[in-house]
């Protein structure tokens, strides 16, 4: 190779590309650099940790991926490859070469077969929910160990969107409403009572004089409280299911999620996350501008927070090592055993045991089997998740005996990257700005609906379609660096044009059918009235050039089953009766999101149920 150091870009997760520098001598790779400053934050920190060094130790571009940072561990190795190419070499014997010794080979050596742990608290996930925990925990005077699988913590967390639902009126009053939201309190506050479950009832009646009052004062500002919080989660979530099951939330975690949501925020706000305060935002399917965004963005901004800060006092976290079976004593939850990349075994004793390893997302024969609401769930089906979600707390729990609740319903995030499911690729607007048009160019749905609303009606179109933007829409959008946007528009995930007419060619649309479209579109924001889909808030016109296009397509998100839970965090077993011992929050616990969760409500979720579980734990180890 022709000596010297090559300057090339690595693709990582997202649309993010990463410069590299890779030092090359006639013979060998001495020196990799990655500025990895554009990727997504929390995502691939390991891979630019690990995968350098692997590369230079051991000469060869034959190096496994990073769990959990599979596109951004073969961008680098990509990147590297690029630059042996560009320095006259052959990258593809550099990748036939002999895979280097892993450290958890070499480890395992020399390393004892068993780990024994005794804490007051192991924690089984190290993303939002099972940090939650841990951190709340230490603040009780505990010790607690956090038995993550993967080699970084984070989660589904780190990918979320950011926006935590949680209703302020006093902080909301200081926005306007928006055109069709009054529309949308009036349609609410019509629904028959018979058409509200029993148990909703009375505070429904409450809601209703809340809206009247709020209507009839004639103010301009953005209307809400806990019970229009609690009664949407509700709503959002009750549907039937193919064989006609009928689900909906459970009152008392609802209620217990609504009334403790913004305690969540002031928590999470008094350890160190900064929320942007000037604006109020709603996530996809959020049914309602609650959402409380970090200033950092997506979901790392709690990640890194609440990790650190469980690094920071004394709490231990053991990554790459994944919990196998629960320890049972005459019925008690007494530990974890699990096992280390390097097959060590590891037990910890402890007297609270906190299942949070999410759902079952990344797990498609899972969703396959207990799927009741989809017709169908290709084998091929991209998904939002992290590939560490995939039931593992689900399944320790039913070790214990546990209830298993909504495990059928399963959600599908409408607006996922045709090919990787990622949510992050192309231009991610608030819905109130969503333009949603079929391959035809065609509008084909309220873009306010709920996630499960909007799937179906996607795969009703054949499941691809278009999310279209003008620059004014792009501004509102989570990712529009100009950096951001030129890496979109090379990448094929965002479409760019001077006018909708080319716009419609470079995709294959009629132009005159999209022109068409946009104009009427339009026509109903100056209007304030969508006749053709109803669509029950609007912001922006779609007017201003340049014009954006992103390909989108329904993607496996959320799965709203899991293990029964009580309002204090409480495993229950088939019997609805406690399993001492045993706690769970986030995703791995059913029974508050019923059918169909909200926009926004799981990151209230995981930080609401998590603080609650160690509490609970907490009160009972008195």
């Amino acid at each position: 190779m022709k000596p010297g150091t090559y300057r090339v870009k690595a693709h990582g997760h997202g649309t993010s590309f990463m410069p590299m520098t890779v030092t090359l001598t006639t013979d060998q790779i001495k020196d990799i650099q990655v500025d990895a400053s554009g990727e997504t934050n929390g995502i691939a920190d390991e891979v630019f940790k690990r995968l350098p060094n692997q590369i230079v130790k051991g000469q060869t571009l034959n190096v496994d991926t990073v769990a959990g940072a599979t596109i951004s561990s073969r961008g680098v190795v990509d990147g590297v490859a690029e630059a042996i190419n560009l320095a006259g070499g052959d990258a593809t014997e550099w990748k036939k070469r002999a895979k280097p010794k892993s450290s958890d080979e070499e480890r395992a050596r020399t390393t004892s077969q068993q780990e024994e742990y005794t804490t007051d608290a192991v924690i089984v996930g190290a993303g939002g929910a099972g940090l939650a925990a841990a951190t709340r925990s230490i603040q009780h005077g505990k010790q607690v160990i956090v038995l993550e699988k993967f080699p970084q913590i984070g989660g589904n967390t780190t990918r979320a969107g950011g926006p935590m639902n949680a209703a302020e009126p006093e902080w909301q009053m200081g926005f306007a409403r928006l055109t069709g939201e009054e529309a949308t309190l009036k349609k609410l506050a019509d629904l028959p009572i018979d058409q509200i479950d029993s148990e909703y009832q009375a505070d429904f009646k409450k809601l209703q004089a809340q809206i009247k009052d709020y209507i009839n004062s004639g103010a301009k500002y953005l209307f809400d409280s806990v019970l229009l919080h609690e009664i949407q989660t509700y709503l959002g979530g009750k549907r039937t299911d193919l064989n006609g099951q009928e689900i909906h939330g459970q009152y008392k975690l609802v209620t217990t999620l609504v009334n403790n949501a913004l305690d969540s925020v002031k928590w999470l706000t008094d350890l160190g996350v900064k929320f942007d305060r000037t604006d109020v935002t709603m996530p996809v399917g959020a049914l309602w501008r609650r959402g409380h965004k970090p200033v950092e963005p997506m979901g790392y901004a709690f990640i890194h927070v609440l990790g650190d800060w469980v690094k920071g006092h004394g709490g231990t976290i053991l990554t790459e090592t994944k919990a196998t079976h629960l320890l049972v004593e005459n019925g008690n939850v007494v530990g974890v055993r699990a096992q280390k990349a390097d097959g060590t075994q590891v037990i910890v004793h402890a007297p609270a045991v906190f299942l949070t390893a999410g759902g079952f997302g990344a797990n498609t024969p899972m969703v396959q089997k207990y799927n009741t609401y989809w017709k169908h769930i290709d084998d091929d089906i991209a998904t939002t998740n992290s590939p560490a979600i995939t039931g593992d707390g689900i399944k320790l729990g039913q070790e214990a005996g546990a209830q298993l609740t909504g495990m059928g319903f399963i959600q599908l995030m409408p607006v996922s990257d045709p090919n990787t499911g990622e949510l992050f690729t192309g231009l991610q607007t608030p819905p109130e700005n969503f333009i949603m048009v079929n391959q035809e160019g065609k509008r084909f749905v309220n873009e306010f609906a709920e996630r499960d609303t909007l799937a179906a009606a996607a795969i009703a179109q054949g499941s691809l379609f278009y999310l279209i933007a003008d620059d004014q829409i792009k501004e509102t959008a989570y990712n529009t660096t100009p950096e951001s946007i030129e890496a979109q528009v090379a990448a094929g995930t965002l479409y760019r044009a001077d006018t909708l007419e080319d716009l419609a060619k470079q995709v294959g649309m009629n132009p005159t059918t999209l022109v068409e479209t946009i104009a009427k579109y339009n026509s109903y924001v100056v209007a304030g009235d969508d006749p053709e889909f109803h669509k029950s808030a609007f912001h922006l016109k779609c007017e201003k050039s340049p014009f954006y296009a992103t390909p989108r397509k329904p993607a496996i998100h959320h799965t709203m089953g899991g293990l029964a839970i009580d309002e204090s965090a409480h495993v229950l077993d088939k019997n609805g009766r406690v399993i001492r011992g045993l706690y769970a929050a986030g995703e791995n616990a059913g029974g508050l999101h019923a059918g169909n969760r909200l926009g926004g409500n799981s990151l209230t979720d995981i930080f609401t149920f998590g603080r609650i579980a160690a509490d609970t734990a907490n009160e009972e180890s008195k």
